[in-house]
């Protein structure tokens, strides 16, 4: 893990996932120092600053599962 400053565009990405759910910041911050496991810091550098930006979706589930009780 590098313990140094983050970039602008680090910086950014951390302040968004903060922005859309408070606590997924030091997460997000998790993630880009330990760029040797996730990647994370070189796909922020290779991402356009414009689209490092928190959206909000949907996803639908297409598996069935099983239920236990009532």
């Amino acid at each position: 893990m590098i313990n140094q400053p983050l970039t602008p565009k680090e910086q950014k990405v951390v302040d968004e996932f903060e922005k859309a759910r408070p606590g997924l910041g030091a997460k997000a911050e998790s993630n880009i120092r330990n760029n040797d496991k996730t990647g994370w810091a070189e796909i922020i550098a290779d991402t356009p600053l414009d689209e490092l930006v928190a959206g909000e979706g949907s996803s639908t589930n297409s598996f069935i599962y099983r239920r236990i009780g009532g």
